[in-house]
């Protein structure tokens, strides 16, 4: 093999390595710029600012469309307290659903139906506590009381839908326990 021919073949590497480490650096650029950009719309879709809040949403699998599907991580969570959803939870957790507006087919409507099917990781619950310490730092002590009270009665509705002794809605020990969780979140 001729030092030309070593030479040629030694440029083809380097120009294939420099178009390699080219490739992964543009895509590194572009999920960057999508991630900031989902950050951005997550930001405008909730008026929180707090871009660790944000992140950690985004991280979870919400996005600015699915943003209403986060005020319902607290009846999802109170209905996995005690690892089972029954029926009567169900139908108050997508009672729920729709006073909030979720519509079928749309992105809020698909998480939620994927967290009826299978328990979110616990990385869920911890985002919504960070989106719902930072939606409580932007409201007055009355505003903030009022969403801990409207959140915790709809959370306490999931809890007693599951029928306990006779039908008469009893609420399970892990249920309270994750009720009592959720009004910490909420300041409460």
């Amino acid at each position: 093999m001729s030092t030309d021919s070593l030479r040629e073949r030694g440029d083809s590497l380097e120009e294939a390595f420099f178009r390699n480490m080219d490739r992964k650096l543009i895509e590194e650029l572009r999920s960057k710029k999508e991630r900031e950009q989902q950050l951005d719309d997550l930001a405008a879709a909730s008026g929180i600012a707090h871009r660790e809040v944000l992140a950690a949403l985004v991280d979870a699998g919400v996005h600015g469309e699915a943003l209403v599907a986060v005020g319902l991580v607290p009846l999802i969570e109170v209905a996995w307290a005690d690892h089972t959803i029954d029926a009567g939870e169900r139908d108050a957790i997508m009672e729920a659903a729709r006073e909030a507006g979720v519509t079928r087919g749309s992105a809020a409507a698909g998480l939620l139906f994927a967290w009826l099917e299978r328990r979110p990781g616990a990385e869920l619950l911890e985002a919504w506590k960070g989106y719902a310490a930072a939606l409580v730092s932007e409201l007055d002590p009355d505003e903030a009381a009022a969403v801990r009270d409207d959140l915790l009665e709809r959370a306490r509705g999931v809890a007693e839908a599951s029928g306990g002794l006779l039908g008469l809605g009893s609420v399970s020990r892990e249920e309270r326990r994750m009720l009592d969780e959720l009004a910490g979140a909420l300041g409460g």
